[in-house]
Parts: C-alpha cells; structure tokens; sequence
C-alpha cells in the first residue's frame, strides 16, 4: 500500500467482547494469553475505540445482561474462594435433556441427517460433548456401524510398509 500507517491505512474493525475472546496461547499461563491479547498490542493505543451501549446477546433482559456484565468484569463471587469460578444462576441453567429435546427430534433417520448435521450443541469439555453425542446418536432409526481408522502400519516384511493393503 506504500504506507507506513498499520494495515496500510486501511480501516480495520476488531469486534467482539475482549473480556471473552482471548488468545490461544500453547502452554501458556493465564498471564501469557493476557499479554497476547490485542490490548496489550502496540496498535492498540493508536486505534480508535468505539463501545456498544445495549447488550445484543442480553436481547432485552435487563437481569441477564447486568449478570453478564458482572462476570465480564469479575465482580461475581467466587465459589467457596476459588478464584476463576462464578455460580450461575439456577434460572440460567437448562437440563441438558431438554437441551437436546429442543435442538433434535426424538426420532431421526439417516435419509434426513444432513438436515441435522448442521445443528450443533457446544460443550465446554470433551466428556460433556461424548455424553450428549452418545444421547443424540441413540435417537437416530437404522443399524450402528463402526469405523476404524489406523494411523500407523505394522507389516512383517520392512518392504511392505511403503505399500499398505487397500482395503
């Protein structure tokens, strides 16, 4: 662009809420993701800065969104003095069956999967993600098959091994 402006001088527009959307810091310590976030960049004291004044993901549920801005600034209790937990309130939390009952039917077939392949449930950890594709998979008509993969080859003959069977 023949500029010495950041981007070149191009407008850029970083959107979202810092407070939740970190880095991804390999290995890293709390301390190591803060200091990789864009706040801590050295375009970030050049860039002008903008603020939403409503809540979009609130909708117009005052409770709700004062809760969420709570937590975005820390000021939730913590949990029996442990830091990085919160309690979430008992009205703000579905039962994960009614969750599932509510994104898939109770009956599915695989002529019409792909109408269900593009819902999904987000999990925090894996086991959650195991449990409620284990109950989402129970829902589904026809017979169960297995699929194996092998990601290494072991052959007798040393020569074999470039050339593993086909089928």
């Amino acid at each position: 662009m023949s500029s010495e402006s950041p981007f070149g001088g191009k407008p850029v527009l970083f959107a979202g809420d810092f407070r939740q959307i970190l880095p991804v810091v390999r290995r890293g310590n709390r301390s190591a993701v803060v200091m990789s976030s864009i706040k801590h960049n050295s375009l970030w004291q050049n860039s002008e800065k903008f603020e939403l004044t409503r809540n979009m993901g609130a909708g117009n549920d005052a409770v709700f969104a004062d809760w969420l801005l709570r937590l975005g600034s820390g000021q939730l209790p913590t949990v029996d003095g442990v830091p990085d937990t919160v309690e979430i309130p008992r009205e703000m939390v579905c039962d994960v069956a009614d969750l599932i009952d509510f994104v898939y039917p109770q009956h599915m077939s695989l002529a019409n999967v792909d109408d269900f392949a593009r819902k999904i449930i987000l999990c925090p950890r894996n086991e959650e993600c195991r449990q409620i594709n284990r109950k989402v998979l129970q829902r589904i008509e026809g017979a169960e098959r297995t699929y194996t993969g092998v990601d290494s080859v072991v052959m007798d003959d040393p020569d074999e091994v470039a050339t593993p069977p086909s089928s």
